[in-house]
């Protein structure tokens, strides 16, 4: 078994020509052909899907006070992991 995979793009007129070359000669053979329309892609990026603009938290810095020992709890956080 030969396993063929092809991008091809179909006529103006809706037929779709393919022609393989094999190394069978003069043999019968079963072709099956699965035909999937290929969606074209924006170019914008390789999801394509639009480029998400990412948040911009500048209006936040030093606005944020941290009350208490900041050593103290990041040591207590890094104990409940051991």
């Amino acid at each position: 078994m030969i396993t063929i995979n092809l991008k091809q793009k179909t006529k103006k007129n809706g037929h779709l020509v393919i022609d393989v070359p094999t190394t069978l000669i003069d043999k019968n053979v079963d072709i099956v052909l699965v035909i999937q329309e290929k969606e074209e892609k924006p170019l914008n990026n390789i999801e394509g899907r639009k480029a998400k603009k990412k948040y911009d938290f500048s209006h936040l810095y030093g606005k944020l006070e941290w009350k208490g020992d900041a050593l103290a709890e990041q040591k207590k956080i890094r104990s409940e992991w051991q």
